[in-house]
């Protein structure tokens, strides 16, 4: 065989070997690359948790990229109402594909910079060495104004990045912080960037499953009626409520109920502006309303035995870049609420007919079709709501009271001899003054005669003078008959002087005296009223 002919052949072969035909590259470092050594991460067991080890089974070994040890974590939550069980499989692995994102992270945690312009950002999958420099600079930014509680312009990439840094570094970050963390970003950006919702609502139930943390319903509140529904588990939001109290209903209405009560232009006012005054109260008695139908609700499914078991397993934090230290999968035990169609019918017409009570109290005058209320539920919410009434009314009526009626009121304190004897001297003080002795008594005689009388402390101890002995009559003769026809119950009795004219002299001068009117109207008389015939008739007798 020719040899020159075999390697003519190479030759020609090589003309196609492409590769031989581009340069080769010297390979090129990442700004935010590191040579230190990975560190590893071990989760801490609660001692209060109740944890149980599994031991490994082939199953669990069993891997499409390899065999790889597995660490099973099994406990009880707590706070969960129907969570019953968590089992956390923990995988060991040799090779971490994400190591160099946990070396970064170590590396640049505490690393800040100064105000600078905000700089777009987009990765499926961000990572620091992904960053431009700009980007690197408006990142630790924008990092340091979130962990001080101030949320500047930002990106989705900018948010899953730190929000992989808090799920990636256990170590750096404690998990009570973690989740309010987490909760805060996702509370406060999710209007502008409203996708946050599909992958934090799931982030933050993972987090809480793998770190043995309660649900975050306070943290949460207000957006939970919202997000519950994007939930992975949504069982896991619906907090026990005889735990959690008030905070378990936001979720468990919006679980529960198909009619959002929220969205109603009454709660707002609508386009009646008249009605904004009354969103605050009209909040608060649909929220202790539903409290004590949803408590009661709560309770009897509990212990009606009809309870169904649910179990699911899946990867923890899916679509987020984890690192073989937080890597895991989930087992979960829990009670669904999702066949539970008798409940949500009952509670979704409970919150119409709630509604309607509160519109009768706006006076608002069109009301919510209901049906299927059970008549359990109709009972609590007719207590709340008759409770309710009784004090509205008792508190309308106070307000309706005529101004000068609280002087009638009895001072409120403590009963003694000296200050009635105080308030019997001042009495006649004032007597003193607004009484006048003779028409032709001088001012300055009955300034010397009260000087007088509060020098003796007249009337103390002693019987009280009825004002009928003090003043003598200022009453024309008109008006005298017409007072004694009153008194005799004619009071028809009328000359040239229109009777209401007379009536209202009479009523003055009675009014000095006893600190009341005596005559009253009726179908066209005036007469006597019944309590003071005896002081008129006294006051006639001494005119005669």
């Amino acid at each position: 065989m020719d040899l020159s002919t075999d390697r003519n052949s190479n030759d020609i072969d090589d003309f196609w070997d492409i590769e031989k035909l581009v340069p080769r590259r010297t390979p090129s470092l990442s700004p935010f690359a590191t040579r230190d050594a990975v560190t590893s991460y071990e989760a801490p067991v609660p001692k209060a948790c109740n944890t149980e080890k599994t031991p490994r089974t082939d199953e669990d070994r069993s891997l499409n990229l390899g065999v790889r040890d597995t660490e099973i974590e099994s406990y009880t939550p707590s706070g969960m109402g129907l969570i019953k069980r968590v089992t956390v499989k923990r995988f060991i692995d040799k090779y971490d594909f994400y190591d160099s994102f946990r070396r970064s992270a170590l590396l640049y945690f505490d690393y800040k910079t100064s105000r600078c312009d905000f700089a777009q950002f987009y990765s499926y999958m961000p990572q620091y060495s992904q960053l431009t420099a700009s980007q690197k600079n408006y990142y630790f930014y924008w990092r340091d104004e979130v962990r001080h509680g101030r949320y500047p312009k930002s990106d989705y990439s900018y948010i899953y990045l730190y929000v992989y840094e808090i799920l990636n570094l256990p170590d750096k970050i404690p998990a009570e912080e973690g989740i309010k963390m987490l909760c805060a970003i996702w509370r406060e950006y999710r209007r502008a960037l409203p996708r946050l919702d599909n992958y934090l609502s799931i982030w933050v139930e993972d987090y809480c499953f793998v770190h043995r943390l309660p649900p975050p319903i306070s943290e949460l509140s207000g957006i939970l009626f919202e997000c519950i529904g994007r939930a992975k588990l949504k069982e896991f939001y619906l907090a026990d409520i005889n735990e959690v109290g008030f905070c378990a209903i936001e979720p468990l209405l919006a679980y529960l109920s198909d009619y959002d009560w929220r969205s109603g232009k009454f709660l707002s006012g609508g386009q009646d502006t008249s009605l904004l005054v009354a969103g605050d109260s009209y909040k608060r008695h649909m929220e202790r309303a539903m409290y004590l139908l949803l408590h009661n609700v709560w309770n009897s499914f509990a212990s009606s035995g009809k309870q169904k078991t649910t179990r699911v397993v899946r990867d923890a934090f899916p679509n987020s870049l984890c690192t073989h230290s937080v890597k895991c999968k989930l087992e979960i035990e829990y009670i669904s609420l999702k066949e539970a169609d008798e409940i949500r019918r009952g509670v979704t017409a409970a919150v119409r007919y709630t509604e309607n009570k509160l519109r009768a109290l706006l006076g608002v005058k069109s009301r919510l079709a209901v049906k299927d209320l059970p008549d359990e539920y109709k009972l609590i919410l007719d207590r709340y709501f008759d409770q309710y009434f009784k004090e509205e009314r008792q508190r309308a009526k106070e307000e309706s009271r005529p101004a000068y009626e609280k002087l009638y009121e009895a001072p409120r304190g403590e009963l003694s001899f000296s200050g009635a004897d105080e308030i019997e001297r001042a009495s006649w003080m004032t007597t003193a003054r607004l009484v006048e002795f003779s028409d032709d008594k001088p001012e300055e005689d009955l300034v010397e005669a009260d000087k007088d009388n509060c020098a003796l402390g007249y009337g103390v101890g002693r019987s009280a003078a009825s004002p009928q002995e003090i003043a003598p009559s200022r009453l024309s003769s008109s008006e005298l008959e017409f007072l004694r026809s009153c008194f005799d119950g004619d009071g028809a009795f009328s000359k040239s002087t229109p009777k209401e004219t007379l009536a209202e002299a009479i009523n003055e001068l009675f009014l000095d005296l006893i600190g009341d009117i005596v005559l009253k109207e009726n179908e066209g008389r005036y007469c006597v009223i019944d309590d003071y015939k005896e002081d008129v008739e006294k006051w006639l007798k001494k005119e005669l």
